[in-house]
């Protein structure tokens, strides 16, 4: 809820970098915890991602790993 066009058609260039404030459980790309103090990215549909995992997976795929069809 509250995702919605979460599609992307090309990946954003760049992706901002932040830094993480606290810790915001776990990235699904490659399944560690987003720790207070890691660098991230996050997309327009909100959801946050290692910022390296991110840029990887945006080589292969144009949409967001949790909403792929939004």
């Amino acid at each position: 809820e509250g995702h919605g066009g979460a599609h992307l058609t090309t990946a954003p260039d760049p992706l901002p970098d932040d830094v993480l404030t606290k810790d915001a459980g776990e990235c699904v790309i490659c399944l560690e915890e987003l720790l207070q103090g890691d660098t991230i990215a996050r997309l327009p549909c909100l959801c946050i991602y290692h910022k390296s995992c991110i840029d990887s997976w945006f080589e292969v795929n144009r949409s967001c790993p949790e909403h792929p069809s939004d």
